[in-house]
């Protein structure tokens, strides 16, 4: 017999409202940094300075920048540009010397600055783990944040300037002296400097004190006061420099023959020296020279005199990794 079936008391089955497609993951989008990209047409490493602007430029837009380029020809252009920059950050392409030009710079604070380094020894940017592979170089300085690093004030009777990777006083400062290339390019000319002035070595009378308390007071070679870990070209002349702990490293080499005088240098360029007979070393906040030495704060040549160096601490903020702040 047939039934009849009666809809009504069927089971209601709820329909489900079609699922709407989900939205798709918003790709986030960098809003490209505003960077005041400054060139320094005579670092010793830069190359021809219209192609370095050109790559610098490329490297600085592929990492997201939005950049405004300038070829700095001098001091008094460097400065200005600077001065200028306003909130754009500021991205030196140079060496060692673009980096002591910024820190003296006559302001009491600096921008941060990041750096795409073109020079030759390229200390600043390997004490600080800046890559010196352009590309690297160039997504840190518009991604990364600044990190506080020390200077050495260096007053003498005759000026004032900033140091950032060290002072050197006695035979190695006599042979910078001597030095006459545009930039530390000129590497024949480095080593009849040096040759030079070995040749014509006596030991310097140097009396040091150091926070106050006399330290060395005596015949020796070469007086170290280090920032950083490196200094001049190549030489590892303070392996321990820390660049934000607020003091500098005072490094006397003792030596009295021209024979030792090499054999502690080619230490100090190997970073071995500091455990050697006729290595002193002591940490301070500020030390003075009291007797006239041939004087070099980084590459910069100060003549014969005495001076007073004191730690300026946090001086830079440059971009580096690892930077917390």
């Amino acid at each position: 017999m047939a039934l009849d079936f009666d809809h009504r008391l069927a089971p209601q089955v709820e329909r489900l409202p079609e699922t709407a497609p989900r939205p798709r993951r918003a790709v986030p989008v960098v809003v490209g940094r505003e960077v005041r990209l400054l060139v320094n047409a005579r670092a010793s490493g830069a190359g021809g300075a219209h192609e370095v602007v050109a790559r610098a430029t490329a490297a600085l837009r592929a990492a997201g920048a939005r950049v405004d380029p300038l070829l700095t020809g001098d001091e008094g252009e460097f400065a200005a540009a600077v001065r200028e920059a306003g909130d754009r950050r500021v991205v030196l392409v140079g060496g060692d010397g673009t980096v002591h030009a910024f820190a003296n710079l006559g302001r009491s604070a600096l921008p941060p600055a990041a750096l795409l380094p073109a020079g030759r020894a390229n200390n600043i940017a390997r004490a600080l783990g800046i890559p010196v592979d352009w590309d690297a170089a160039a997504e840190l300085a518009v991604r990364g944040r600044p990190a506080a690093v020390d200077a050495l004030e260096v007053v003498t009777p005759e000026r004032r300037l900033f140091a950032l990777e060290g002072v050197s006083a006695g035979f190695h400062a006599g042979a910078r002296h001597r030095y006459s290339g545009e930039n530390s390019a000129d590497l024949a000319q480095g080593v009849r400097a040096l040759v030079t002035e070995l040749a014509a070595f006596r030991p310097h009378h140097v009396v040091l004190r150091a926070d106050g308390a006399r330290t060395f007071d005596g015949p020796a070679a070469q007086v170290f006061l280090s920032n950083l870990p490196l200094f001049g070209f190549g030489f590892q002349v303070d392996p321990m420099a820390d660049h934000a702990d607020g003091r500098l490293e005072a490094i006397v080499l003792d030596a009295r023959r021209r024979r030792d005088v090499v054999r502690l240098l080619a230490a100090a360029r190997q970073g071995t020296h500091l455990e050697r007979e006729g290595v002193r070393w002591s940490r301070a906040t500020r030390v003075q020279l009291e007797s006239a030495l041939p004087l070099v704060a980084d590459a910069q040549p100060l003549g014969v005199t005495t001076a007073s160096v004191t730690v300026a601490a946090g001086r830079l903020r440059l971009i580096a990794p690892g930077a917390r702040s």
